[in-house]
């Protein structure tokens, strides 16, 4: 039982040092990129303004591609955003926002999900990160062509498999992905679990309890 406390409270300290990494990186990622980029196209604004009645066809050229620069920001700040928090998970819930993971995947997903209302915030975002994991992982790595994402809830626990047809061998390892993942559901008193055979594809499990330490709460 203390090995299973120390594993856990070690768990949970590494999920606070990736979840602090995570936040320096998005900061940096704003500053050095989207942040620079929009200051240069406000400054691109300002000129166009002063050509307008001067050249007309210079200031027409120049807003154009000042367009196109800006829907790369808002393309880049969109990639941003899906590593932070989903909006659509904080306001419509688990269905609507595994349907926009799925469709995302590069490769079919059979989605389904028996989630009935709200749960819990912090158990949506973990099963949302765990789905969304492990698609990503599928995507670089199984060489797969089909994936399943089956999420229920027992009277205790909200359960999610995912698996793919891929080639399989896959496996938690230190400071790997699914370590994070592990850690992340752990932390809320859950477990995860990896089977994947080489040829024979991956499938992943996680249950993740409704009452958990940081689970009890209601969105």
């Amino acid at each position: 039982m203390t090995e299973a406390r120390e594993e856990l409270m070690r768990s949970r300290q590494r999920l606070v040092a990736a979840g602090d990494e995570a936040r320096r990186r998005i900061e940096r990622d704003l500053h050095d990129g989207v942040q620079q980029r929009l200051i240069v196209q406000l400054l691109r604004l300002r000129a166009v303004h002063q050509r307008l009645e001067k050249d007309p066809a210079a200031a027409s050229g120049m807003l154009e591609a000042t367009v196109a620069d800006l829907e790369d920001a808002v393309d880049e700040l969109r990639e941003l955003a899906r590593g932070i928090h989903p909006s659509t998970l904080t306001r419509a819930g688990l269905g609507p926002a595994l349907s926009g993971l799925a469709s995302r995947a590069g490769i079919p997903v059979r989605l389904r999900c028996a989630v009935e209302g709200r749960l819990p915030e912090a158990v949506e975002v973990a099963t949302y990160f765990v789905c969304s994991e492990s698609l990503t992982n599928i995507a670089k790595h199984a060489k797969a062509t089909t994936a399943e994402v089956s999420v229920d809830v027992t009277a205790c626990a909200v359960v999610d498999v995912v698996s793919d047809n891929g080639v399989g061998g896959g496996e938690v390892q230190r400071g790997g992905g699914l370590e994070g993942l592990r850690d992340r559901v752990e932390a809320l008193g859950g477990s995860l679990d990896v089977s994947s055979s080489a040829g024979a594809g991956t499938t992943l499990r996680a249950s993740i309890p409704l009452d958990g330490p940081l689970g009890s709460d209601p969105a």
